[in-house]
């Protein structure tokens, strides 16, 4: 099971320069990041390697961060493949509360990260599909 990061942060310049500073300072890597601003403040969603440690020093630094559930779910990257996904979940009863993506490999694999309440239906509903997620070891320590 994977995570991300919610780190509440205001909506002026060089806010989220602060968090990812932070991150790249002390060598952890970013795979996604999604930012939903409303008004004066927002929430970014990070993908992070070694999360747990990212987590208690954004704390340390001050920020109100979380940890989400999320699955990580491969694709192959081309036209279509995210609406096959989506008529999946939405067939399934299944709303997303978040989802982002990014590519891993051009024209040829993209991970889309998905949150959602209804979790374990989720994976299984994916799995039974023949979905593959992005091995969660490949977060933990890159």
């Amino acid at each position: 099971m994977a995570y991300h990061l919610s780190i509440f942060v205001e909506n002026k310049p060089g806010k989220l320069e602060k968090v990812t500073k932070i991150l790249a300072e002390n060598n952890f890597n970013i795979y996604g990041i999604y930012l939903a601003s409303a008004g004066e403040f927002g929430v970014v969603k990070i993908l992070t390697s070694n999360l747990e440690e990212a987590y208690h020093l954004l704390r340390k630094e001050g920020f109100t961060v979380s940890k989400r559930k999320v699955t990580i779910v491969l694709l192959p990257d081309k036209p279509g493949e995210m609406h096959k996904l989506l008529t999946i979940l939405s067939c399934n009863n299944i709303n997303l509360e978040d989802c982002y993506g990014f590519v891993l490999e051009a024209k040829a694999q993209a991970a889309i990260v998905l949150e959602a309440e209804k979790y374990p239906l989720l994976e299984e509903v994916l799995q039974s599909k023949g979905y593959r997620f992005f091995p969660d070891e490949k977060l933990a320590s890159q």
